[in-house]
């Protein structure tokens, strides 16, 4: 009986050990499994942390990635508008319009030849500045190309990884003509434009083709030197000079008329009216620069034209004939040959027409696209404006430029709004139609002929030349800037970035 009691109290005690071992176990599992859940909910955390981290990392990338295309983009844009001629007083608000479309903190400067781009990271308070530093010479066709570019990036119909490397092949993109046409291009230009400016006869003309394919062939191969390059335009205007002084000395030729139209092609007038553009723009710097360099320009052709005919004076024993003889009257014989009479002004419908055809293919406009029509079209529209004023208003070029640039203005804008044209490419001729030599009456042969009579006041004559070239080149401001504010009156954030005109 004791026995069994004391069986039954072991197998109880050893069943309660068994429950407590059993629970212990159970314990101990349900312990385990809440460990393994909690790593595995840590290690899905982490995974998930990591994905998230390798997202933001590789959006970190890609978007630096992108604003650093974009920047690249604005500087290739600005480089190949100083490399092709663009208006240079619209080119900060280019660039700066451009920025904005792409997201881009900038501010830029301009001077002649040279930008600064400032790109600038308000949440880290740094700025990158770069610095873009090169020439420029007018080429319509590559121009009119970076344009449509800039165009198609601005209204989101191209990447900026595209458009970048389309400007790369255009920078490298060989010139349209080559040396040999630009060369015979140049004596057409010099020709066409003798009798039609400068009362010279036919063989006046005849005489300044050569002189003028001279001209633009030493122009070409002056950069392949920068020595000559410094001095290209005083030794260019002394040789011409003397041949037309030669010339002059058979009685036969217009002294004025052959010298004039020989060095029309590098005259100063594109670059004073950058520079009153850039006045009135507000460029001060840039536009008081280049106004400087205009007049000081002016003086290094007056100074070269007088050395030669000063050597050729001294070479013969006596002095040039009709170096002030701006009509030619002296050496046009009415009742001599037809050859050597001064021409009617009926013979404008084939010179004018002529000297924008050519003086635009010397731009390198490309000689199959309609544009060129309309080139030439304007500029005898602003050339017919400015002869009929002038004809009302003597000795005031500056009111005869004014209304001439009214007219080139308002006709290209226009164009350049209601037809999807660009108005800067089919206005340039016509512009630089209506800037006058600066070689009549108080011009740079008036000091050729002060210099060579031993004057002390050759270069007081010559400044008049500088002060007269920028008296027409208010005139032509004034008319641009009106005939741009008739074409559009209303003010467009969207318009003024696409906007490409004078």
């Amino acid at each position: 009986m004791v026995g069994g009691v004391d069986g039954a109290g072991d197998e109880d005690y050893f069943v309660e050990r068994w429950a407590e071992y059993e629970t212990r176990k159970r314990k101990e599992k349900e312990k385990e499994k809440l460990i393994e859940k909690q790593h595995k909910k840590q290690e899905r955390k982490e995974r998930k942390e990591r994905r998230k981290r390798k997202k933001t990392e590789a959006w970190i990338t890609r978007h630096v990635a992108a604003i650093l295309q974009r920047q690249e983009f604005i500087l290739k844009l600005a480089r190949a508008m100083m490399m092709f001629g663009g208006p240079s007083h619209r080119l900060v608000a280019q660039i700066q319009s451009t920025g904005r479309v792409l997201d881009i903190e900038l501010s830029c400067m301009y001077l002649p030849d040279m930008m600064l781009v400032s790109f600038e990271d308000s949440a880290t308070g740094t700025s990158n500045v770069k610095f873009i530093r090169q020439g420029s010479a007018l080429d319509l066709e590559k121009l009119g190309e970076a344009y449509a570019l800039y165009w198609n990036v601005i209204h989101d119909t191209m990447s900026v990884s595209q458009a970048s490397a389309a400007l790369d092949v255009l920078m490298r993109k060989k010139p349209l003509y080559n040396f040999i046409q630009l060369i015979l291009i140049g004596g057409m230009c010099s020709a066409s434009i003798c009798s039609v400016s400068f009362s010279g006869s036919f063989i006046d003309s005849l005489a300044s083709a050569p002189l003028g394919a001279l001209l633009v062939a030493v122009q070409l191969l002056s950069p392949r030197n920068e020595l000559y390059g410094n001095v290209f335009e005083i030794t260019i205007a002394t040789l011409i000079s003397f041949v037309s002084a030669a010339l002059a000395s058979t009685d036969k030729f217009c002294y004025s008329a052959v010298a004039s139209s020989s060095v029309v092609l590098i005259l100063p007038g594109f670059i004073v009216l950058c520079g009153s553009l850039e006045l009135s723009s507000r460029s001060l710097v840039a536009g008081a620069v280049r106004l400087c360099f205009a007049v000081m320009y002016s003086l290094f052709l007056g100074f070269g034209l007088a050395i030669g005919a000063e050597v050729y004076s001294k070479l013969i024993g006596k002095g040039i004939i009709g170096p002030t003889d701006y009509t030619c009257v002296a050496s046009h014989d009415p009742a001599g040959p037809w050859w050597q009479q001064t021409p009617s002004l009926w013979w404008a419908f084939l010179t004018v027409p002529m000297f924008s055809l050519f003086l635009s293919i010397r731009l390198m406009a490309p000689w199959w696209k309609r544009e060129l029509l309309l080139l030439i079209a304007i500029s005898c529209v602003g050339w017919v404006t400015n002869h009929f004023v002038g004809l009302k208003f003597p000795n005031q070029n500056d009111i005869s430029a004014a209304v001439g640039a009214f007219a080139v203005g308002f006709i290209s804008n226009l164009y350049g709004r209601f037809f999807n044209g660009n108005a800067f490419i089919v206005m340039i001729t016509g512009i630089l139609f209506q800037v006058p030599s600066g070689l009549g009456n108080g011009g740079l042969l008036n000091f050729v002929s002060d210099q060579t009579s031993g004057s002390s006041s050759s270069y007081i004559s010559g400044f008049r030349t500088g002060l007269q070239l920028i008296s027409v080149a208010i005139g032509l401001t004034v008319g641009l800037g009106i005939s741009l504010v008739m074409v559009h009156p209303v003010q467009s954030r969207r318009r003024a970035s696409g906007l490409f005109s004078l």
